[in-house]
């Protein structure tokens, strides 16, 4: 008798150790899970930001190209998307002024909607006239 209770004893320390390893397991997976959604988040976000710098270099050149005039820089503008298609989700407004003979410009893109969407980046070019 004293045999059986030992063997069932015994099973039964096999079976919390087998519950405190699948435990043990589960938290270290979920911990892990975490993990690779941070990093995808991170990514995406790291991606979009490389998007929105190259974007805003674009128009920048553009705009440069144009010597900061509006009809020489929108057949520039039509002629560089026609090669260049984008979906990203990206936005770009540009904002240009006169001064002192210096036509400047900022260059904002937006994540979504420009002026609701997160402003991603921001550049201001110059052109002497």
């Amino acid at each position: 008798m004293t045999r059986g209770r030992t063997r069932l004893a015994g099973k039964n320390l096999l079976f919390a150790e087998l519950i405190i390893v699948i435990l043990f397991f589960s938290l270290a997976a979920a911990g892990c899970v975490t993990l690779f959604a941070d990093a995808y988040s991170d990514a995406q976000h790291s991606r979009d930001l490389t998007n929105a710098i190259i974007r805003a270099q674009n128009v920048a050149e553009v705009f440069k190209a144009s010597d900061g005039s509006f009809a020489s820089w929108a057949a520039l503008q039509i002629e560089t998307d026609k090669n260049m298609e984008y979906n990203d989700g990206l936005e770009v407004l540009l904002e240009r002024e006169e001064l002192d003979g210096i036509m400047t410009a900022v260059i904002t893109v937006y994540k979504g909607e420009v002026f609701e969407g997160e402003i991603l980046y921001s550049l201001t070019v110059g052109v002497i006239q």
